[in-house]
């Protein structure tokens, strides 16, 4: 009975752990001819003026990084954003080599910082988190549309 009960856990748990790991990427292509992708199914739309979101980038040719062995192929990064400042944090940050293994993470939110420092960089015009935004909410997002 117990190892039963154990099974059933374990089951629920390791399903649980594989859902966090789920993305539902949406591609942007940003202006200045970057492209980049973010995970919608990590928006949250309770109206506020905070926002986690995964972003993916591709890199050809591969970048390399001190402290980090073998050469990035991907990147995914989870940004955390106030919207009515207009800056950034960084939460976590996952590398992957040419075959989608991870080769290196680093969790900048363990423990989580202080909402005084958690969002330190400004959004700037024509960076990611810009186009990004653009995307989310720029003028044809927030039309009106009437019939007559």
């Amino acid at each position: 009975m117990l190892k039963t009960i154990i099974s059933i856990l374990l089951f629920y748990f390791s399903s649980l752990a594989q859902e966090n790991d789920q993305h539902v990427w949406k591609v942007i292509n940003a202006d200045d001819g970057s492209k980049f992708w973010y995970d919608v199914s990590t928006l949250d739309t309770s109206g506020s003026d905070r926002l986690n979101i995964w972003i993916l980038e591709t890199y050809q040719p591969p970048r390399q990084y001190d402290g980090i062995d073998g050469d990035v192929f991907r990147s995914k990064t989870l940004y955390t954003i106030n919207l009515t400042t207009v800056k950034y944090g960084i939460l976590k940050v996952r590398y992957y080599d040419m075959t989608n293994n991870e080769i290196f993470s680093f969790d900048y939110d363990n423990p989580m910082p202080p909402e005084s420092i958690r969002f330190p960089y400004p959004i700037t015009n024509n960076s990611k988190l810009f186009y990004l935004i653009k995307d989310l909410y720029g003028p044809s997002k927030n039309q009106d549309t009437k019939s007559y």
